[in-house]
């Protein structure tokens, strides 16, 4: 006797009366409502705008910070200041993070007053992050910092715990 495997089918079947059709017709699908431009930019004019941009802030970059392959940015690209100027000012908004705020905890758990003091210093240092919206590029340079430096002196006291060195 051979042995066959019996697999259960992977998807059910479901059969429709003669009354309904299985599927809807387009009419059911989508609904045609016709706007009226005049009316509808008259409307649009009148409310107030009320986005960044019209400050001509530049407001910050959708996705996640350096998860470029994810949807993300990456912030030496989305920045586009040339080598020299983003490196010195990221180790001078470092600097900034180590004054002003705790260099123990992420981003998200610092103190307000601590943040805020962080970004008043850090657009009296850096005038150019006054031309972004919240300046984003010192919120993600101190995000960045603080994430590696936690991690690195987690790291670095679990090595020692372990007797690593």
């Amino acid at each position: 006797m051979d042995y066959q495997p019996y697999f259960p089918p992977i998807t059910l079947r479901k059969v429709f009366g003669k009354e309904r059709s299985p599927s809807p017709s387009s009419s059911e699908i989508t609904a045609r409502k016709v706007f009226d431009f005049e009316s509808e930019h008259l409307i649009q004019s009148e409310l107030p705008v009320k986005t960044e941009c019209s400050n001509n802030l530049i407001p910050p970059p959708r996705g996640s910070l350096s998860k470029p392959n994810s949807g993300g940015y990456a912030l030496r690209e989305v920045l586009a200041w040339g080598d020299d100027t983003y490196d010195s000012i990221q180790k001078g908004l470092h600097l900034v993070c180590e004054k002003h705020l705790d260099m123990n905890s992420p981003y998200h758990l610092q103190q307000s007053e601590s943040l805020s003091a962080f970004f008043e210093a850090a657009r009296e240092q850096f005038p150019i992050l006054s031309r972004y919206q919240d300046s984003w590029p010192a919120r993600d340079f101190a995000k960045m910092y603080l994430k590696n430096k936690v991690g690195s002196d987690k790291a670095k006291t679990r090595s020692k715990t372990t007797g690593g060195d």
